[in-house]
């Protein structure tokens, strides 16, 4: 069976490729993303043949790409009869139009995925004909991945030293509380440094029915009241209008189960979500993936995406409720490798730009957890503690039966990168009302680190908060 006719030549005119040679020998960046997907003989012309194979031939050797002089200063050692021909072609090149340089990267891109999926549909459907129906799934499956993953990222790099003026002058106009989005516990964010940061991963661990969903549902409401921040929140367990039902319990203050027959305490409660409503429009989306079982972060990415696309919207939070349902992308042997995976794909997400918050279940615990005072800690998380490995804030939700009737809770914030942490946090968690407040109004007085909080506990000795 003959293979499909791959695009053999660019579907664009010489003075397009022109400009594409010039911009490939100008941004080495450009350059080192597209070239492992490009082949001199999708070139027309026989000069810019020669020279995008020159182009590919000295990078291999040299490990850089050359400049059009030093392409231009090697024509001397072609047939003289050429060099003539060769000299002015790529004098235009070096004078072709690079205004539409953004409209000829997306052009390019398309052509290698296009590319991509002509070539592994061809392979997968050898595989398919010859009976390997999973081997071909698999084939094609990968392949929508790489075509989903390949875009022109710049690389995040600078050269240290000689770039100290530009990072102190950054410094100097940046308010550092821009960067950071409150969780409205005071304490917590004395921990965080004011709020988990953009480009932050927090994850949340805690046994079943241990406030998981709540926690995050009240990081997305703080996210909005306190800092108006975009916030999108993600379902991948339970429904859609059952978080939104829990978003306007903790907007109401009133019982979720009132909240969800519309059946108000007061008519100034309904009038009052409708002033904060309107104050909020499109602070919020929610959006639910709970028809499959193998949503990875690619999928996140895409909403992301068509937001942007549709309504010119981005946001600041993505709420991930929650990261165990979250399948890696790509091919897996184990249920671990594959959480492992999506939890580092999360923070490939937060990197590209957002805060991220998401939670983990614990292991099935071996005591009552209804009674056990002891703090959970992280390394029992179920599955695998090196999904977590790649959080920068890892805390865990407490709570026996006595705090849960009393409702009290205790945080303990475990790990922060860039702070002290292993502190216990005490709160206030009235699952009635979907809500997880501070108990302190957050005026500068800070709890001393502490181990463990016991039942029937007071607060405890105070400090001061550092200026």
């Amino acid at each position: 069976m003959s293979s499909p006719v791959l695009l053999a030549t660019f579907p664009f005119g010489v003075e397009f490729q022109k400009s594409l040679l010039r911009l490939i020998t100008e941004d080495v960046a450009f350059a080192n993303a597209a070239m492992p997907y490009l082949e001199a003989s999708f070139f027309e012309n026989e000069v810019l043949v020669w020279a995008y194979q020159y182009v590919v031939n000295y990078r291999n050797r040299y490990n850089a790409v050359p400049a059009l002089r030093v392409i231009l200063e090697d024509i001397r050692n072609l047939d003289p009869q050429y060099q003539e021909l060769y000299r002015l072609t790529l004098q235009q090149v070096a004078q072709a139009d690079l205004s539409a340089e953004t409209w000829l990267k997306d052009k390019v891109l398309g052509f290698i995925k296009r590319n991509l999926f002509v070539r592994a549909f061809f392979e997968s459907k050898v595989l398919y004909n010859t009976g390997q129906v999973d081997k071909a799934f698999s084939t094609m499956d990968v392949a929508m991945d790489k075509i989903r993953n390949t875009e022109w990222h710049p690389p995040d790099r600078s050269f240290f030293f000689d770039e100290f003026a530009q990072r102190f002058a950054r410094r100097l106009s940046e308010d550092p509380a821009l960067d950071t989005i409150s969780t409205g516990i005071p304490e917590l964010d004395y921990v965080l440094g004011g709020g988990l940061s953009i480009g932050e991963l927090g994850i949340w661990v805690a046994y079943a029915k241990r406030g998981k969903s709540t926690m995050l549902v009240n990081q997305g409401v703080q996210a909005v009241r306190r800092g108006n921040h975009k916030t999108l929140h993600l379902v991948f367990e339970g429904s859609r209008k059952q978080v939104e039902a829990r978003y306007d319990t903790v907007f109401a203050q009133e019982s979720y189960q009132r909240v969800r027959s519309s059946d108000f305490s007061s008519r100034e409660t309904f009038e009052r979500m409708q002033f904060d409503y309107r104050m909020y429009s499109r602070k919020l989306v929610v959006r639910g993936f709970t028809d499959e079982w193998n949503y990875t972060c690619q999928n996140i990415w895409d909403e992301m995406k068509e937001l942007k696309r549709l309504y010119n919207w981005k946001p600041e939070l993505l709420v991930v409720d929650y990261g165990d349902l979250l399948r890696g992308r790509g091919e897996f042997r184990s249920e671990t490798e594959h959480q492992t995976a999506a939890f580092r794909d999360l923070k490939s997400l937060a990197n590209r730009g957002y805060a991220v918050w998401t939670a983990s279940q614990a292991q099935r615990p071996k005591k009552d957890v209804d009674m056990d005072e002891e703090l959970l800690q992280s390394r029992k998380i179920a599955d695998a503690y090196a999904k977590v490995r790649v959080a920068d804030f890892l805390g865990t939700l407490n709570q026996t039966r006595e705090e849960r009737v009393n409702h009290q809770m205790r945080i303990l914030a475990e790990m922060y990168r860039d702070n002290e942490a292993g502190r216990v946090i005490l709160v206030k968690a009235d699952f009635d009302k979907m809500t997880i407040s501070a108990i302190r109004d957050g005026s500068g007085v800070l709890p001393s680190p502490v181990t463990n909080i016991p039942l029937g506990y007071t607060v405890p000795q105070q400090r001061k908060a550092p200026i």
